[in-house]
Formats: structure tokens, sequence, C-alpha cells
């Protein structure tokens, strides 16, 4: 019997930002998108219970899709390109850069 995704656990003691904001990452597990409230060091994936560092605030984040095995992929903004975890192809990080066809 498959086992359903839990939610994000909420734990009485831990720090949420009086605003409520939430960023997202990638866990580095089982590749499942986590949220977790900003301002948190590490996220704990309720799916696989890896833990996952959060990047240094001011960190600039970019999402690929890998062309290998179409898994969302997370990397620091201005890559060229991109290994995936999962498959390993190498993907361009062609964002920002002008279309020419």
């Amino acid at each position: 019997m498959p086992v359903p995704l839990a939610p994000y656990p909420t734990h009485s003691g831990s720090y949420t930002p009086a605003n409520g904001a939430q960023s997202q990452l990638v866990c580095s597990g089982c590749r499942n998108l986590l949220m977790y409230p900003a301002g948190a060091t590490s996220v704990c994936c309720a799916v696989c219970n890896a833990i996952t560092a959060v990047p240094a605030p001011g960190t600039e984040m970019a999402q690929l899709v890998c062309g290998g095995c179409h898994t969302l992929l997370m990397y620091i903004r201005g890559a060229t390109s991109v290994q995936c975890s999962c498959c390993h192809t190498v993907n361009l990080a062609l964002e920002g850069m002008p279309n020419k066809l």
C-alpha cells in the first residue's frame, strides 16, 4: 500500500517569523519540494527524514527541470550548468540568456 505524502510538519517549538514568510527548497534525499519558515538553517523532510541545509540568506536560487528525468533542480543563480543528482544528466542553465533562433 503506498504511503501518502505528509504535509510539512509543524512543531509547537519551531521558529516561525511574525509575518509567516516561507521559502522552499528541494529535499537532498528524495527531491520533493519542501516549504519551510524563512530564517530556518536546515529542513527535515517529512517523507524521507533527510536534513537539507538552507542556503545562506541573500543567496539567489534558480530552478530548472532536468532534460533527462524531468526532476525539478534548484541551483545557485549564475551557474552555467547543473548536474542532476538523480540521473547525472548535465543540464545547461540558460536563465537570463537571450533566445537566439
